[in-house]
């Protein structure tokens, strides 16, 4: 297989030069590499190219009596599940006590296990601010390198309702904080979460310069329920549209890797709540995709992981994937 993909690369690389007698970004080229595996990679050669997300966020169901991190708990409900992805939210001492000190004890179990770790940050318009560093990002991404480097099983850095707070996270200083990062663990990547419909106004120049490793788009707007899951598909084949129109513009031939996150609690504009089997066939629809080129991966928002019901609806999506990926 290994060789089967550096042919297929170098076939890639010198298609341009024997057609044309010098590189292109033609769309049929661009195609050619997102199939050889060219996803991710933006903001630094360290980079790895984006595997495939099978993901669960915060740590609902798995805290103990004073609401720090059940580092057992939670690594058994994610190994139940068949995850390979866990975003831990930092936030404030208030809301969630010691959470930083949780992510630090939470990179050695992972290393040990072999899944990936990602540091998931709240952003100004998410008052109080995370502790201990407050809204100094730059210091945050530093900060998360150190740990990486101890532990690679640290991915990277996520930062939520990204198209809400791009007057702070301007292009510079997305850069800013990446290449303070990658001084210390060149590997770590940039995610950040951008509703469906408020991409355009908030990120093109974030995709089209590289400022960003890729995308989660969390399923919600304009639906606004938590029920009906027909206009998932066609959402994602238009974020990925989007995306592929934004990296060609910026001359990239790699492919901008798109994360669907899927709610598993009720979001404050809803009606609804939802359910195992909801949860389920929105799953089922991100991987479907994942499967076609037009996602990468799914992660599910606060699911309770105390629930069997809801860990089994996952563990019956996420099992079957974990064979497909490297």
């Amino acid at each position: 297989m290994r060789y089967k993909w550096i042919g297929a690369a170098l076939i890639i690389i010198l298609i341009p030069f024997l057609v044309s007698g010098g590189p292109t970004t033609s769309v049929s080229q661009k195609a050619a590499a997102a199939k050889a595996g060219l996803r991710g990679g933006f903001t630094g050669p360290g980079v790895p190219d984006f595997v495939p997300m099978l993901g669960d966020y915060a740590l609902i169901g798995v805290q103990t009596a004073d609401k720090r991190t059940d580092i057992p708990k939670l690594m058994a409900a994610l190994k139940n599940m068949g995850a390979r992805d866990y975003l831990h939210l930092v936030w404030s001492k208030n809301l969630y006590p010691n959470s930083w000190e949780d992510f630090k004890l939470l990179a050695s179990e992972f290393q040990k296990v072999g899944l990936r770790l990602w540091l998931y940050l709240v952003p100004p318009s998410e008052p109080p601010a995370p502790e201990p560093f407050g809204h100094d990002y730059v210091r945050w991404a530093g900060e998360c390198a150190a740990i990486a480097k101890e532990y690679p099983c640290v991915a990277g850095l996520c930062i939520d309702d990204f198209n809400g707070n791009v007057d702070k996270f301007t292009p510079a200083y997305c850069k800013d904080m990446m290449n303070a990062a990658h001084k210390i663990a060149p590997h770590l990547a940039l995610l950040v979460t951008n509703y469906f419909g408020y991409y355009e106004a908030s990120m093109a120049e974030h995709v089209r310069t590289g400022a960003i490793d890729g995308v989660i788009f969390p399923s919600f707007l304009p639906q606004k329920n938590h029920s009906d899951t027909t206009l998932l598909l066609s959402q994602i084949g238009t974020f990925r549209k989007w995306l592929d129109e934004q990296t060609g513009q910026g001359g990239f031939s790699k492919t901008m890797p798109l994360v669907v996150m899927i709610y598993a609690t009720k979001h404050s504009q809803s009606s609804d709540l939802p359910t195992p089997a909801f949860i389920r066939k929105c799953l089922e629809i991100g991987l479907d995709a994942t499967g076609k080129g037009l996602a990468d991966g799914v992660c599910t928002y606060c699911l309770p992981k105390d629930k069997p019901e809801f860990r089994d609806a996952v563990a019956a999506v996420y099992k079957p994937w974990r064979a497909k990926i490297r």
